[in-house]
């Protein structure tokens, strides 16, 4: 069973203030054998000082080197202590600032959050954003007004440090966070391992729909996964999860970037990983590499605003122009003659300095290869939608069309067609990948290579069924289990560590 401490410079203090959790004290839990073995613990680090070779500093290195989960790790303490990591600009952030400080006089202001949460209710938003980028129990934010509000700094508090007016509202947070945060029991009690799917219920083009998204659970539960579906909020508590599992559509430009990232760098096993979303979300980059690497794809040409004349060199109408970061047939248009051209890139140029022209290549269906861990995993015929040149036809009054679907077993499938997408998508990495596929005649085109393709129920599974799902959680398994043998051979603690530790915190 997994325990939740706090450990804090004087536990018998907090232990009379907050009876329902249990506290440690830094050195009872830095040098006492209770906690030296145990694997299965989360802690709150609440020591003093989280500078570099302090007290709260060695709880967190300690717990990272003993395979415990906590919070701040030490990765949240360095980003905390280092200005470039924190002066972030996104658009979400800045624009609840400028709305949350509108009325504040003063030219400067200071805003203290406790997990999340502030003494003020309306402040709670811009809290939570705050915890979920610095997953701390308690940091101020520094504001000061130029032409708007300006993000300043970051500084991590000591708990010797809260007011007492504030203690009340610190406490709650400490309890909620603890008890019913940390202290949500498992689905599966047998469970090996936790993993996340990031998932967004409320978006229209999702990845995998909910009844996929209930297969997976269940597939993960037969493979010794706790599942829990997570969304961008849940951001500060990643690191509580051993895998993280993209469902939602992917974008540089995006929570969903910063999730794999972040994913990547608490060694979190992440499908899928950043790499794969950085080169699979740009046309332009996949039409370099395809090039360089002779893969087949339809002849395209990299448009600026300097050299729109030469496409008349290059094409004859009609072409298909494309924004690079486009998905699902958005951002895709089909241009009959120069005016609509014009028209198209006046447009398509402000939103990217450069745009994708392609031949127009007419097809009754797309070949959708899905690829994981290297190998074939589905095959799917994507039809046009009816009296439409894409799968989806996405109408002016907001409505969509889609066409129909064929599901095959890879075996089905002519060999040409599965190793050209075999190939393709060895280019990017190991992960799971959509290349869809158009052929002319007997020879493939890769259009693109697809991070995060669509596995819905009732097609892409259609053949497979539940042993597709299954086939992806017990990679994650697989996965999951080389990382932790990797952790085990590493040493627990190097011994310049440990000499430190006696010099820095023994009392």
């Amino acid at each position: 069973m997994i325990r939740n401490i706090c450990v804090v410079e004087n536990a018998r203090h907090w232990k009379k203030r907050v009876p329902q959790i249990e506290f440690v004290s830094v050195n009872d839990y830095l040098f006492g054998k209770e906690w030296q073995d145990l694997r299965q613990l989360k802690i709150i680090n609440l020591a003093n000082n989280y500078g570099y070779l302090g007290s709260g500093y060695y709880v967190s290195l300690v717990a990272e080197a003993r395979g415990h989960k906590v919070l701040p790790n030490i990765s949240t303490m360095q980003a905390l202590s280092k200005k470039e990591f924190y002066l972030i600009e996104t658009d979400d952030l800045n624009a609840q600032i400028q709305k949350d400080l509108a009325n504040i006089t003063d030219n400067k202001y200071e805003l203290s959050v406790y997990f999340g949460k502030n003494v003020s209710k309306k402040y709670e938003k811009i809290s939570r954003m705050f915890f979920n980028l610095f997953p701390c129990p308690f940091f101020k934010v520094y504001f000061r007004r130029e032409k708007q509000w300006i993000l300043t700094s970051i500084r991590s508090m000591s708990i010797n440090s809260i007011p007492e007016s504030h203690i009340g509202v610190f406490l709650e947070a400490l309890v909620e966070f603890t008890i019913h945060r940390w202290g949500i029991k498992r689905q599966n009690n047998s469970a090996r391992y936790d993993l996340a799917i990031l998932h967004n219920p409320t978006e229209r083009f999702s990845p995998s729909d909910d009844a996929a998204i209930q297969k997976f659970i269940k597939a993960g539960k037969n493979n010794g996964l706790s599942v829990e579906v997570i969304e961008k909020k849940d951001f500060a508590h990643l690191p509580e999860f051993d895998g993280l599992f993209i469902r939602e559509t992917t974008s540089i430009d995006h929570h969903t970037f910063r999730f794999a990232k972040k994913a990547e760098k608490e060694k979190i096993v992440v499908i899928d990983d950043p790499k794969s979303i950085l080169y699979c979300t740009n046309k332009i980059f996949l039409n370099e590499l395809f090039k360089r690497e002779g893969i087949p794809r339809p002849k395209t040409f990299i448009l600026s605003e300097d050299n729109v004349v030469d496409i008349y060199e290059q094409f004859s109408f009609p072409i298909i122009i494309k924004i690079p970061d486009g998905s699902f047939s958005r951002g895709v248009v089909k241009v009959e003659d120069p005016g609509e051209l014009a028209s198209v890139c006046k447009e398509y140029f402000k939103r990217s300095d450069y745009i994708i022209a392609q031949e127009f290549m007419p097809t009754e269906f797309d070949w959708r290869i899905g690829i994981f861990n290297g190998k074939p995993l589905f095959a799917c015929k994507y039809f046009m939608s009816r009296n439409h040149w894409q799968i989806i036809n996405h109408h002016q009054d907001g409505k969509t069309g889609e066409g129909a679907h064929m599901t095959y077993h890879v075996s089905q499938v002519e060999p040409f067609i599965i190793n050209t997408a075999l190939k393709a998508a060895k280019l990017i990495g190991d992960g799971l990948y959509g290349v869809d596929i158009k052929v002319v005649g007997k020879k493939p085109y890769v259009v693109e290579v697809n991070d995060n393709p669509n596995i819905d129920v009732g097609v892409e599974d259609q053949v497979l069924k539940d042993t597709l799902y299954n086939t992806i959680m017990e990679e994650f398994v697989n996965r999951i289990d080389k990382l932790k043998q990797r952790k085990d051979r590493e040493p627990a603690m190097p011994a310049e560590i440990v000499k430190l530790l006696n010099l820095q915190v023994v009392r």
